[in-house]
C-alpha cells in the first residue's frame, strides 16, 4: 500500500511510484508492507530472542511510515475495503452485476492461531469499517484450522484414519502457526478436536530481510540503498528471491550455484561475483540465508510434538505442512530429515498438494459445509482480580480497608477459572462469580477486569502484579436495570447498601470470546460489553 497527498494505492499499484525506505521520519509516500501483523504487536514481543533477526519486517519502522492520523487498524481497513471492491469487480464483470446483487454474500476471514484477543477484535473493527459484513456475521477462522479442514476433507480421506493425532503446521509469509487435532469421527460429520496449539513469527518474509542483509555485505550497503532509491532495480532482486529462489532453493547437488536478477543496476564485478547484471550464490550461501528461520520452525514443531505426547496419551502420527513458506522444498526436506532423526521415523511430514493456498481452500469449505473444530485448548489462562479477608503474612502493600464489610481485605488476589491447556467448546460455560457493594444512590455500573496469563497452567501466578499476568479485556456492566432485585444490607454501623452477587459467563466460540451476565439463574446477554482488549 502506498499512500500520498493526492492518492492511495493498493497491491501492484503501489510499485508504481518510487519506493522510499522509511528511515529515522518516515517520508509520506512510504511503501507499507506486513501491516496485518502491526495489529498484534504482543507477538513481536514474544518472538524477541528466539531468532537473531533484529526486527527483519521493519515493523517498527513501518509504524513511522503509517500516515499521519492513521492506526494499523486504519491501514487494514483500507486495504481490505479495497480487496473487496475489486473481489466484487471481478465477479462482476465474470457473471453480471444483476446475479452478485441478487445473492447473499458471506465473508469468512482467516486469522493467525497465535493471534492476541486485542488482534481479533481489531481484525473484525478493520473488516467491519471496510464494509465486510457485521460484528454478528463476519466469520472468522484460524489459519491452521481452515487448512485442517482442506486436508481432511479434500485430500487425506484415508491417509489420517480415526484416533490419529496430525500437526499442522501453517508457515505463512509472516507468521508460523501450529495445531494439533486428533479425528473423532468422519461419519456421518467429521469431528476433529484441537490438542495442542503453538507458533511464532517467523515466516517467510523474514527470509527476504535475511537475503537482503546477505546481499549488502556481498555488494556492500551503498549500492543496494541506490538500488532502493531508484526503486526498480530493488524490486526485481527481490521478486526474483521471494517467487523463483525461495521456491525452488532445495540444497542439492545440482544446485551449487544459484543466481538472482539485480535487473543491470550493479556493475560486474568479479571480486563480488556480479555478471551481466546476475548475483552468483553457492549453495552453501543460500543455505545461511535459510537456515536461523528453518531452525527455528524445526524447535516450533518439535515443541508442539513434545507438548502433544506431555499432555495427553496420543502422540502425533502425521505434520501436514502447508503456508506460502510451507510450500518451500528447503523446508520440507529439512523438517523431514530432523523429525525423522528425532522420533525414529515414526512421523511424517507431507506437502500436501496446493499447499500454498491450503487455508484459503479450507475456508472455503468451512464456509460451504460448516464444518467445525469439535474442542479447542485454551490457549492461556483466565481469571479475575478478588479480595481476600486480609491474614498475617500477607503483603502490607496489598492491605486494604472495606467500609462495607467493615474488615481489611488482601487486594490484588487471582482467581483462575480457565486454564491454559483446558479443553473447551463452543458450547462450553464458565461462570466467574462476581460481589459488588453499592450504595443506595449509586449508578449501578461496574467495570470488571479480565486477567490472563501465557504461563504453563503448573506455575500461574496469585498475585495480579506478576509480570506473568496481564489485563486481558475491561467488562462494562450496567446493573440499574435490575436494582428492584437487589438484596439490601446493613454493617455493624447500621448502614444500609446493596450486596451484588452475579455471575459473569465466559463463552469461546472459533476466534473469540463473548460475556453474558446471569443473575439469580436469569441471563442478560446485553447488560455486559466489552469495552477494550489490551495487548499481552
Amino acid at each position: 500500500m502506498r499512500y500520498t497527498p493526492k492518492e492511495f494505492k493498493w497491491g501492484f499499484q503501489a510499485d508504481e511510484a518510487p519506493a522510499v525506505r522509511p528511515q529515522v521520519s518516515a517520508p509520506k509516500n512510504t511503501k507499507l508492507q506486513y501491516m496485518k501483523l502491526l495489529l498484534d504487536p504482543s507477538q513481536e514481543k514474544k518472538g524477541k530472542g528466539r531468532v537473531q533477526l533484529a526486527d527483519p519486517l521493519g515493523l517498527a519502522q513501518m509504524r513511522l511510515a503509517l500516515p499521519p492520523g492513521k492506526l494499523p487498524v486504519d491501514v487494514a481497513s483500507d486495504y481490505l475495503k479495497c480487496l473487496k471492491e475489486h473481489t466484487l469487480d471481478v465477479l462482476s464483470k465474470s457473471f453480471g452485476t444483476n446475479f452478485w446483487n441478487s445473492i447473499p454474500i458471506e465473508y469468512h476471514l482467516t486469522i493467525p492461531a497465535v493471534w492476541s484477543e486485542a488482534a481479533k477484535t481489531l481484525t473484525i473493527q478493520a473488516a467491519e469499517r471496510a464494509g465486510i459484513g457485521s460484528k454478528n456475521e463476519l466469520v472468522l477462522i484460524t489459519e491452521p484450522e481452515a487448512a485442517a479442514l482442506y486436508c481432511l476433507t479434500d485430500m487425506y480421506h484415508d491417509l489420517l484414519k480415526i484416533g490419529e493425532t496430525f500437526v499442522v503446521a501453517d508457515c505463512g509469509r509472516g507468521t508460523v502457526d501450529l495445531v494439533s487435532y486428533k479425528i473423532l469421527e468422519r461419519k456421518p460429520n467429521l469431528k476433529v478436536k484441537e490438542v495442542a496449539v503453538g507458533g511464532g513469527l517467523c515466516g517467510s518474509v523474514f527470509l527476504n530481510r535475511r537475503f537482503e542483509a546477505f546481499v549488502r555485505k556481498r555488494i556492500g550497503s551503498e549500492v543496494v540503498d541506490e538500488m532502493i532509491r531508484k526503486d526498480r532495480p530493488y524490486r526485481k532482486m527481490m521478486k526474483d528471491f521471494d517467487e523463483r529462489l525461495k521456491h525452488i532453493f532445495r540444497d542439492s547437488s545440482d544446485q551449487e550455484l544459484l543466481d538472482c536478477d539485480l535487473g543491470n543496476a550493479v556493475r560486474d564485478d568479479v571480486t563480488k561475483r556480479v555478471e551481466d547484471g546476475f548475483l552468483e550464490i553457492t549453495r552453501k550461501e543460500m543455505s545461511e540465508v535459510f537456515n536461523p528461520v528453518i531452525q527455528e520452525i524445526l524447535r516450533l514443531v518439535r515443541e508442539e510434538i513434545d507438548t502433544v505426547a506431555l499432555g495427553s496419551q496420543d502422540r502425533v502420527s502425521t505434520v501436514l505442512l502447508v503456508g506460502e513458506f510451507g510450500s518451500s522444498p528447503y523446508l520440507q526436506k529439512q523438517l523431514s530429515d530432523h523429525i525423522a532423526a528425532m522420533y525414529q521415523n515414526r512421523i511424517k511430514v507431507l506437502q500436501p498438494p496446493n499447499a500454498w493456498n491450503a487455508v484459503v481452500r479450507g475456508a472455503v469449505i468451512h464456509g460451504l459445509q460448516r464444518a467445525q473444530i469439535q474442542s479447542r485448548k485454551a490457549h492461556r489462562s483466565y481469571g479475575v482480580k478478588c479480595g481476600r479477608t486480609w491474614v498475617h503474612g500477607n503483603p502490607p502493600t496489598y492491605k486494604k480497608w472495606c467500609p462495607f464489610e467493615v474488615e481489611h481485605k488482601c487486594r490484588n488476589q487471582v482467581i483462575w477459572y480457565v486454564k491454559k491447556g483446558d479443553e473447551i467448546s463452543e458450547t462450553t460455560e464458565f461462570a466467574i462469580p462476581f460481589q459488588c457493594l453499592f450504595t443506595l444512590n449509586s449508578p449501578l455500573k461496574t467495570t470488571n477486569e479480565i486477567l490472563a496469563s501465557d504461563s504453563p497452567a503448573s506455575s500461574l501466578e496469585e498475585n495480579a502484579d506478576h509480570d506473568n499476568v496481564y489485563t486481558l479485556c475491561i467488562l462494562d456492566t450496567d446493573l440499574s436495570r435490575i436494582r428492584d432485585r437487589f438484596l439490601r444490607c446493613k454493617n455493624s454501623k447500621g448502614e444500609s447498601y446493596y450486596d451484588v452477587q452475579y455471575e459473569l459467563v465466559m463463552q469461546f466460540h472459533s476466534t473469540q470470546l463473548s460475556f453474558s451476565l446471569r443473575y439469580n439463574g436469569v441471563v442478560y446477554a446485553d447488560m455486559t460489553t466489552i469495552a477494550s482488549f489490551a495487548h499481552a
